[in-house]
This record gives C-alpha cells, structure tokens and sequence, in this order.
C-alpha cells in the first residue's frame, strides 16, 4: 500500500488542472445518484412540486363502499357517498366508522359525482345526467335532468358552487368542444341548464405540464372529480388512472401538481372538503378508503 505522502505526492503531480476535473467529475456523479434515488422515491423530478401532501387520517370503508365514485360532506360528522354501479346513496359517519344510511334515487347506472346543497343532493351519471334528489335525507323526490354531454366525454366530476348557484362538471375524456382545451361545465340552478361556455378550461399550457405531450391535450389530465375549497375558492381535481392531484387557482389558472403514491391512492375518485377547508379524497379498492389530507 502506498504511503499517504507518495499519494500527495502522485496527486500533486497531476496538475492542478487534472485534479480540479477529477472532483469535478466525481461530484456530477454524485449528484447523479442523489437525483436518480430521489425520483425513484418521490417521483419524476420533471414535474413542479408545491411542498409535500399528508394523510392525517384514514378510514377504511365497508364492501357496500368498494366502487366509490363520490363523495360529499353533508355535516360535520356525515359524509354523503356514492360508488358507480348502483343507484343509491350511502351516509357514512366519520365519527363513528359506520354506515348509517342507505337511499335509494334510480335503476343500476355508471354514477361518478355527488354534490349536497342543503337538503338537495345531485348526483352524475357519466353520460352527463343529472339526478336532483330532494329531501334526500327524508322522503327523496328524483328528478332528472339530460345535458348535451354524452358517454364520449365521460363526464366524472361534480361539485356544488354556492356562491353562483350552479354545480361544475368536470370532463374526463373528449371535450364536446374543442380539442384545445378540456372544460370544466356549469350547470346552472335555478334554469336548470348546462351552459353553453366553459367556467374553466384545462389548456395544460401552464409550466407544471412542461413535460406533458402536446399532441394529445386531452390525454394529459383526466380528471375523477372536482371540489371547491371553501376557504380559499380554489378548485381541486383528482385524476384516478395516473393518481394525481391538481389545483386550480379561482381564476381557473393551475397553480400545483401533485403525484400520489400508488399504493396509498391506488384509484381516486372522489374528493370534498369539510366546512372548515379540510381536504378528504377516496379510492376505490378492496378496502375503498377516505383519506384527510393535509398539504403542505
């Protein structure tokens, strides 16, 4: 083994020039295996990131639950479900980890969103139909309504917007508009119509989908659902093929991206907030779960 002064010795002999290019060197292939074992654990660095997501608390739901599409605070404590084959709507307590309620509002369908305003719920067939079913929690009175949205676009996002009276309808695959953009549509209240413009359009031309193909703009995010937060106004949309989760500010505009973990959120289709802003997203699964988020 060579002495520690003939290794300076050798060192030295190289040339300053050399031994700058071998630390050089070395610290790019360092820095090479911190990015490829950060990726490996946290995701694609391709993507922008703001802060980090929390699961605070879990709850693992019933085999009634295992298709769960959508969901819906309606108190504190009660969470109105619904999952994609049946016609009916579940009360889930929180508190309580148990099923309360069961009611029925039509025949088996393909039924992706829930929106409760008051003692109303709504609720989205894929196809773009809703169910208005009044005095949900009593003696329900159905109503359907037909919108000009077809099985082609796949419609699985539903959320209620107190503030303009109108639910929004978010489109998971063809927009029946354009190619350019995926819209997130208004049904309004009081008319009882689908309007005609979008209240938001995805155009993925923002830098967090920097790395996204643009050749597919409809391809890029398929949204599973869509909710208000109620503290801040922004819009929140998951996407269940390629969990993820995406904000909108309340202009329309996205403002973060965030990848979740597979194994944690293996298929979110729903997403509410309580009335204090808390953040809550289910997956389908055996178990389906509900999960209160926190980000940060």
């Amino acid at each position: 083994m060579a002495s520690k002064n003939s290794f300076f010795s050798n060192f030295g002999s190289m040339g300053v020039n050399k031994a700058i290019i071998l630390i050089t060197t070395g610290l790019v292939s360092l820095s090479v295996v911190i990015i490829l074992a950060f990726e490996h654990k946290f995701g694609t660095l391709e993507r922008e990131y703001t802060g980090g997501l929390q699961i605070e608390k879990t709850w693992e739901l019933p085999d009634e639950l295992e298709e769960i599409s959508g969901i819906s605070f309606i108190s504190e404590n009660k969470i109105a479900c619904i999952q994609d084959e049946d016609g009916d709507i579940f009360i889930y307590n929180i508190q309580s980890s148990e099923l309360e309620k069961e009611i029925s509002f039509g025949d088996s369908g393909d039924y992706e969103g829930i929106a409760v305003a008051g003692k109303t719920a709504y609720v989205l067939e894929s196809n773009g139909d809703i169910y208005e079913v009044a005095n949900f929690l009593g003696s329900p009175k159905v109503t359907k309504y037909e919108t000009r949205l077809s099985g082609n676009n796949d419609v699985e996002g539903l959320s209620y917007d107190k503030s303009r009276n109108r639910l929004l309808l978010a489109i998971k695959e063809k927009d029946p508009v354009s190619e350019e953009y995926k819209g997130i549509y208004a049904f309004d209240l009081t008319t009882k119509k689908l309007l005609k413009t979008p209240a938001y359009k995805l155009q993925f031309d923002e830098k967090i989908f920097k790395n996204a193909s643009k050749k597919n703009k409809q391809g890029i995010f398929k949204p599973s659902e869509v909710a208000l937060s109620p503290v801040s106004g922004e819009i929140y949309l998951t996407e269940g093929e390629d969990p993820q989760l995406l904000i909108l500010n309340a202009s329309g505009k996205a403002i973060a991206l965030y990848d979740l973990d597979n194994d944690d959120f293996p298929q979110p289709e729903g997403i509410t907030f309580d009335a204090a802003g808390n953040l809550y997203i289910s997956n389908e699964g055996d178990p389906a779960t509900i999960h209160r988020i926190t980000l940060k």
